[in-house]
């Protein structure tokens, strides 16, 4: 199959992807993306697949190592994964090689996002695409896109069943995408900024050195350990990274991610409420449906952005976090401990005296405008807040 594009969408209004990705993948889908001219709807075309690309990346590492990390319901983290009959070690600094990989990928895309500005569509059957999880250029049982959004999503999301789901995007689901990058970005720099590489190996080759120690003799209580024996190997990594001095440069762009990501949404929310057609929306505005069927109540935009706001006040400073210790005249000032961060001991931090020099007088954020987000979307409100980031 040829794989330059510009033939078949030089004179068209819209761009439909669903023919190229679906029969070649994301991989050769950039690549002749990348031989067409540049212009909106092509960039946010790019740009989307360079962001699908940077998720499919992930899952192929891990596929290759078995590392399945879907019960810790981690963002990435948690998306499904087959297991590999023939897998590679796992090695201690996978998570930060898959983050800091993710992370120049959410970049790449943002980039040529840029240049999604003016009117585009583009049209995409979202059941046609999928992740060559095992890298072996076909597409297999479990790697479509929708089988991997029913379980990052839960039980209100597309299910993986679907016959067809066409979507057109527009000019403002770009912003939208833009603030999705900075959003995962963001979480990139979490697990950068508490590098976990050193603890993983520390606990893995104590593992190894408790095992040799118990031999083979058998242990009577071990059926009913098992799952707390992989639980505390678990936390024990966690508590371990978050305990040591975590690299400010990465707190930082944290925070610059998660201003950034609020910025963007505001800007989706107004370029919304500028259309004036209803064609397969992927967000629905005002006098919209969503092609996926999910309808948005009338203020969940309004109410939204409230909680951004609040966000925003928490990230600028202009509100502090509530603790114990000092409410409700005073708080943490988490723009400063992103700033100038220490590590997160757990004892200290809940009694008060480790975040005491982050503590000062001033407003403290309120859950108010979250709690009636959570009241107008009920048992769903989680799948949302992934939903419109």
């Amino acid at each position: 199959m040829a794989l330059t594009f510009s033939a078949s969408v030089a004179a068209a209004q819209d761009i439909d992807l669903t023919p190229l990705v679906s029969s070649v993948g994301l991989t050769d889908t950039i690549v002749a993306l990348e031989n067409d001219p540049p212009g909106p709807g092509r960039d946010f075309a790019l740009g989307g697949m360079l962001f699908l690309r940077g998720i499919e990346k992930s899952l192929q590492l891990r596929y290759r190592h078995n590392a399945d990390f879907g019960k810790l319901g981690l963002p990435v983290l948690r998306l499904p994964l087959p297991a590999n009959p023939d897998a590679a070690p796992f090695y201690p600094a996978l998570v930060t090689d898959l983050f800091h990989d993710l992370g120049t990928d959410m970049q790449g895309a943002r980039a040529v996002l840029t240049g999604a500005e003016g009117d585009f569509g583009v049209t995409l059957d979202l059941t046609r695409v999928w992740f060559d999880i095992n890298e072996n250029g076909a597409r297999d049982a479990g790697e479509g896109l929708m089988s991997a959004a029913g379980s990052a999503f839960g039980r209100a999301a597309p299910q993986s069943d679907l016959n067809s789901l066409v979507v057109r995007f527009d000019t403002a689901d770009a912003a939208w995408l833009t603030a999705y990058t900075h959003l995962l970005e963001a979480f990139t720099n979490v697990f950068l900024a508490f590098d976990p590489t050193e603890v993983i190996a520390e606990v893995g080759h104590s593992i190894d050195a408790m095992s040799d120690l118990r031999g083979a003799e058998p242990n009577t209580r071990q059926s009913y350990l098992r799952g707390f024996e992989s639980w505390i190997d678990t936390f024990a990594m966690f508590y371990g990274a978050l305990n040591r001095q975590p690299d400010p440069l990465h707190t930082r762009a944290l925070r610059e991610n998660l201003l950034a990501m609020v910025a963007q949404n505001r800007r989706f929310w107004d370029l919304l409420a500028l259309e004036t057609d209803n064609d397969r929306e992927w967000i629905p505005g005002a006098g919209q449906v969503s092609a996926m069927g999910i309808e948005l109540p009338k203020d969940a935009g309004p109410l939204w952005m409230k909680v951004l706001d609040d966000a925003e006040g928490v990230l600028e400073g202009r509100l502090l976090a509530p603790h114990w210790r000092v409410e409700p005249a005073a708080g943490v000032n988490v723009a400063r401990l992103l700033q100038d961060p220490i590590p997160v001991d757990i004892v200290t931090w809940v009694h008060g005296h480790g975040l005491l020099p982050y503590m000062e007088k001033g407003p403290l954020v309120d859950d108010g405008n979250l709690r009636l987000f959570e009241q107008m979307f009920r048992g769903d409100a989680l799948l949302f807040m992934v939903w419109l980031n």
